[in-house]
C-alpha cells in the first residue's frame, strides 16, 4: 500500500522544483500522480498548505543530514570542512532540494504575509540549526582559529559560497558532480580568495 500522502509531498517537491510554487496547480500535481483533486485536499487543505508542508520536508532533511555530519567535538576548522562537505553532499543527493529552496526565496521576496507564515513555521528549526553553527564560529574566533569578525558575515561567507557554488553548477554544468568541489569551497572559505 502506497503512502498517499508522501506520494503527494514528493511529486509537489518535484514540480514545485522544476517550474516553482505560481506555475504549479494543485490540478497539475494531481494530473500527473492520476488521482482526484479531492484526494489532495483530503491531505492538504489548500496549495499554501501543502508548499509548506513541502519546504518543512525539505529543511528538516537537510538541517538533520548536515546535523549528524558535523561533530561539534571536532576542531574547528573540521567542523567548516564538515559542513561544507555535508551540505554539498547532501544537495548533490538532493539536487531537488536545492532549486526548491532556491526557488522558494525568489518566489517570495516580496510576498510578505506568505513570508511570515512560513518563518513562523520555520523559524525555530532554522534558528537552532544557526545557533548550532553560531556557536561553532564563535568558539573558533575566541580560539584564534576564525577571523574576529561578527559571526554573521562569516556564516553568510560560508553558506553564500555554498549557495553560488550549488546554483552554478546545476545551471552551467549540471553533470558535475557537486562532492567534487568541497576542497576549493572549503579553501576559499577558510583562506579567501587572495593568492598571497
Amino acid at each position: 500500500m502506497t503512502n498517499r500522502r508522501q506520494e503527494i509531498l514528493d511529486k509537489a517537491k518535484e514540480m514545485f522544483s522544476q517550474r516553482g510554487f505560481h506555475a504549479v496547480s494543485l490540478e497539475d500535481i494531481s494530473r500527473s500522480l492520476e488521482m482526484g483533486k479531492s484526494t489532495i485536499y483530503h491531505y492538504f487543505p489548500s496549495k499554501h498548505e501543502l508548499w509548506a508542508e513541502v519546504l518543512k520536508d525539505t529543511v528538516a532533511g537537510l538541517y538533520h543530514y548536515v546535523l549528524a555530519k558535523v561533530n561539534h567535538q571536532d576542531p574547528y576548522h573540521e567542523q567548516i570542512r564538515d559542513l561544507v562537505s555535508a551540505i554539498l553532499t547532501y544537495f548533490e543527493a538532493n539536487r531537488q532540494s536545492f532549486l526548491l529552496l532556491l526557488r522558494e526565496r525568489l518566489d517570495f521576496l516580496d510576498l510578505e504575509t506568505i513570508k511570515e507564515q512560513f518563518d513562523a513555521r520555520f523559524r525555530a528549526e532554522y534558528d537552532q540549526f544557526a545557533e548550532h553553527f553560531r556557536s561553532t564560529v564563535d568558539a573558533g574566533k575566541k580560539a584564534g582559529v576564525l577571523a574576529d569578525v561578527d559571526a554573521s558575515i562569516i556564516l553568510a561567507c560560508i553558506f553564500g559560497t555554498i549557495n553560488t557554488v550549488v546554483l552554478a553548477t546545476v545551471v552551467h554544468d549540471p553533470d558535475r558532480n557537486l562532492t567534487e568541489l568541497v576542497d576549493d569551497c572549503y579553501l576559499v572559505i577558510m583562506n579567501g580568495i587572495s593568492a598571497v
